[in-house]
């Protein structure tokens, strides 16, 4: 058998509720492949954990069916999800309740007794032998819009200097019934050339404020920023259909921020000035979202009264290693500072980049070294867990 180390492919798998004989079977299986890093959770809320934000990042969550339907949902979502760093999730046996899960294309189901199925299963994800996603037309998201398979994700963000959880970022999701689950560069680009970024938004916000309502945000001590495309963003009815929904939902304006999403270029600074000041006064923080070199200029933007300056993923990612993306960004988080902004790095992956950006005194940080995005459900569980952890001081 191959070596998966050979193929400079790291597996690191994480084990849930195998009986001794599948344990035993996955260790010698996973020996002969040269697989070195397993992990042991003990139960579902351990393993939604470990794949929400742990490092080094799980490859492969193998799990057995054991007829506890306990954050199984959760689980789903998280290894269904399309991204760089998606997770394969493998469920020994043929549990019909998993069967009829909508993002069941995402899962590999092994029956009991077949030969070799563990050297199967990573060498196929080695090949990249997942079903490629297609991007659904213009007529089917509107029908996913009109039959609200439309859903939200939130990613948590954290203060650099104490650990603290401080907000959710609201992220889009469309539930196509062959495609799956898929994330937002699979549609929101046509929603927006189709005009449909209003639509699309007053779904999103119906989502999150129904989530997140009735006192929950103020509960965990969060704040829920929400994206809005330059053209909602200066649409007057906007913004008071989205107080509307506020009051409706029990969420203090405090508690929301508007993130201005980089897909429009400005051609009327004061007009956006305007829009911004009604929401600010309102209580509302506005944030500058996806900053990066080559996106639009944020320099002119900064006499505005926006928040928060949000750094680009991407750029954030490329600043350890690219002299100039460094440069841009020490310069960009310089003059956030100078502008009285806060400044949020999304993208935050591992250790080291929390250290640099840490030490160019960045507050506050987004991305898989925090958490991935999670459904709501999740969302207590990953705080209550982080809030221990980082009390602990680990």
């Amino acid at each position: 058998m191959a070596d998966m180390r050979a193929t400079g492919d790291v597996k690191n798998l994480l084990l849930l509720g195998l009986s001794q004989a599948w344990e035993g079977a996955v260790c010698d299986e996973a020996a002969k492949l040269g697989v070195r890093h397993l992990e042991y959770a003990p139960s579902p809320r351990e393993a939604m954990l470990r794949i929400a934000g742990g490092f080094p990042a799980v490859s492969h969550l193998l799990l057995q069916d054991t007829g506890s339907d306990e954050l199984l949902d959760e689980l789903v979502d998280l290894t269904a999800a399309q991204c760089p760093q998606g997770v394969e999730m493998v469920v020994l046996g043929l549990p019909d309740r998993l069967l009829g899960n909508k993002s069941a294309r995402a899962i590999t189901f092994v029956a009991e007794g077949q030969d070799n199925w563990l050297r199967e299963v990573l060498t196929a994800t080695a090949r990249h032998d997942r079903p490629t996603r297609r991007f659904p037309g213009v007529d089917e998201i509107k029908q996913a819009l009109a039959e609200q398979r439309i859903q939200a994700r939130y990613q948590p963000i954290v203060c650099m200097q104490d650990y603290r959880p401080t907000g959710l970022e609201v992220l889009a999701r469309l539930q196509h019934p062959v495609e799956g689950l898929l994330q937002p560069d699979f549609f929101v680009p046509q929603i927006e050339a189709a005009g449909l970024a209003w639509a699309l938004t007053q779904v999103v916000i119906d989502r999150a404020f129904d989530d997140f309502g009735d006192g929950r945000l103020e509960q965990l001590g969060l704040t829920l920023a929400i994206n809005l495309p330059l053209d909602v963003l200066l649409v007057p009815s906007a913004f008071h259909w989205i107080e509307y929904r506020r009051r409706e939902a029990g969420i203090p304006a405090c508690h929301l921020v508007i993130e201005l999403t980089e897909t429009q270029a400005v051609g009327d600074a004061e007009q956006l000035r305007q829009a911004i000041t009604v929401f600010r006064d309102a209580g509302y923080d506005v944030a500058m979202d996806d900053v990066a070199p080559t996106r639009r200029d944020h320099h002119a933007l900064l006499d505005l009264p926006f928040s928060t300056l949000k750094l680009d993923k991407e750029l954030v990612r490329e600043s350890g290693t690219n002299q100039a993306a460094a440069a841009f960004l020490r310069k960009t988080i310089q003059a956030a500072h100078d502008a009285g902004l806060r400044v949020i790095a999304e993208g935050v992956e591992d250790m080291p980049l929390w250290n640099c950006l840490q030490q160019l005194d960045v507050g506050h940080a987004q991305g898989f070294l925090v958490a991935r995005p999670l459904p709501a459900s999740a969302i207590p569980v990953w705080h209550h867990d982080w809030c221990q952890r980082h009390r602990r001081g680990n």
